[in-house]
């Protein structure tokens, strides 16, 4: 199922925190009006960027060899070399339209991404807007807990100080706001981290139980009904 979307409302942090969680193969598609980008995807992860002057030139190439044929790439060095000079042309769009193709182009075994998504991932939520953290960290008291592999993301992550002692404090216990006050730090720095956290699967948000009633209190409400049936 194809995703599409525009980056105005959508960014690039969100888009590529579904393709890690989904590990999907694929082509990212950016239209900005003057410049198309195609992204290709293997397993969740960002292996190329190409610069296509119409996007149906995209969908004449089945397997990767053929697009480095087409863009002159010799090798996997070439690869990379060409992927980190457009990496920040591409990280820079604010605007324009999008859609991801899963499946459609065939990797061979040896292309394998370069850079993790999960430190691009963190990269990017540095520098996202109030506006744009408000949508997942809005509430102070909300409170956050490890995923499960959280220490082989924050490896690839490629944390800095200030979010590594903000990973420390989360344990399922602390809120929001107990970490801001903890750390002193300001509160859009603290969701702009809790954001790239959220995005590249180091956390997730900390469910509520739902209250059980204990066995005494159920057999003492239902004498009371029954009591009251009978004196009807």
């Amino acid at each position: 199922m194809a995703i599409t979307g525009n980056l105005e409302s959508f960014n690039f942090v969100d888009i590529f925190q579904i393709l890690k969680k989904d590990k999907k193969d694929g082509i990212l598609v950016i239209e900005t009006g003057n410049k198309n980008f195609a992204v290709y995807f293997k397993d969740g992860d960002l292996v190329y960027i190409r610069e296509v002057p119409k996007v149906f030139y995209v969908y004449l190439d089945l397997d990767f060899k053929d697009v480095m044929k087409k863009d002159d790439l010799k090798d996997l060095n070439d690869v990379y070399r060409a992927l980190i000079a457009r990496l920040p042309v591409l990280l820079s769009l604010k605007k324009g339209k999008f859609s991801f193709t899963p499946g459609f182009i065939k990797y061979s075994e040896d292309i394998k991404p370069f850079i993790p998504l999960e430190k691009i991932i963190i990269f990017l939520s540095r520098h996202l807007s109030p506006d744009e953290v408000e949508r997942k960290i809005s509430d102070t008291r909300l409170v956050f807990e490890k995923s499960d592999d959280w220490e082989d993301i924050a490896r690839k992550a490629n944390l800095n100080e200030i979010e590594r002692k903000v990973l420390n404090l989360i344990n399922g216990e602390r809120t929001v706001e107990e970490i801001k006050n903890d750390l002193n730090i300001d509160l859009l720095t603290l969701q702009r981290i809790l954001y790239g956290f959220l995005a590249a699967g180091l956390i997730k948000r900390k469910r509520k139980q739902k209250r059980k009633l204990g066995f005494d209190l159920t057999k003492s409400l239902l004498g009371k009904i029954i009591d009251r049936i009978k004196g009807l």
